[in-house]
């Protein structure tokens, strides 16, 4: 494994930028004696379909806007002879795509850098999308809107009484009418999803190397969840079951609650 520079590219043409420069590349004697190779950092994700099977692989790129070229030569520890020769240079910025170098001394990344960036975490993922009970929390939006109105008018009350006794009475309704609505937010249905549930995990756990690589994201009523393939088998699932997105979801949920009780 050799020393790197970065390329900045555009994001989401990672892989076509590539491979136009290796084509490149191929036509050029002094860039093939310049560049060992040229990497993007990426992994597969698979869904988990109706049927409980796995979906074909979506490949999406672990670095998001950069490509990197491995250089065939050497550098000293200061990588002050870092460098690539300025036709190599010019060609690379012709490339459609590309937005910046960072090809000048001092901004080469060490051959041990390098190496430790292949060592990421680019395992396999599987990915299960799940829909939020949407219904559900409208209507018990609806409720604490309707309790939050019956505060008011009880302050209203309160605040216009004629009498100390009218005044002492709508004090009461007021009284009740905040412990309502204290009663609805407290008993509003469990957020049920995986997110809140790594969420009440401690900082010990959430590090766990396992439960760290678990991520959740929460848009349009919609919860998507990305776990590696090979922690199927850590929660009790077997591929060739089939099962479906309810199931691995309700072991994950066990799992991460274990965890979190242990």
């Amino acid at each position: 494994m050799g020393a790197a520079f970065a390329i900045q590219v555009m994001t989401g043409k990672e892989s076509n930028v590539k491979r136009l420069m290796e084509w490149v590349f191929s036509k050029n004697e002094n860039a093939q004696k310049w560049i060992k190779e040229i990497h993007t950092f990426s992994q597969e994700t698979r869904r988990i379909l109706k049927s409980g099977e796995l979906g074909k692989p979506i490949k999406r790129v672990a670095m998001p806007g950069y490509i990197f070229l491995e250089m065939n030569y050497a550098v000293d520890g200061e990588n002050t002879s870092a460098y690539i020769a300025d036709d190599v240079w010019h060609l690379i910025k012709s490339i459609p795509g590309v937005l910046k170098q960072f090809t000048r001394s001092g901004q080469i990344i060490s051959a041990d850098e390098f190496q430790q960036m292949f060592e990421l975490d680019l395992t396999d993922q599987v990915e299960i999308s799940t829909v939020l009970e949407e219904d559900t929390i409208q209507e018990e939006a609806k409720k604490l809107a309707e309790a939050e109105i019956e505060v008011k008018l009880a302050l209203h009350q309160a605040n216009t009484a004629d009498t100390p006794q009218e005044r002492k009475e709508a004090e009461k309704i007021l009284d009740y009418a905040i412990q309502q609505e204290k009663t609805i937010v407290n008993g509003a249905k469990e957020d049920n999803t995986i997110s809140t549930e790594l969420e009440l995990l401690n900082e010990q756990h959430k590090l766990n190397p396992i439960i760290s690589r678990v991520k959740s994201i929460l848009r349009s009523h919609k919860e998507i969840i990305r776990l590696p393939r090979i922690m199927l088998q850590h929660i009790g699932i077997q591929e060739e079951d089939k099962p479906l997105s309810h199931v691995v979801i309700d072991r994950l949920r066990h799992f991460i609650k274990t965890l979190g009780i242990s």
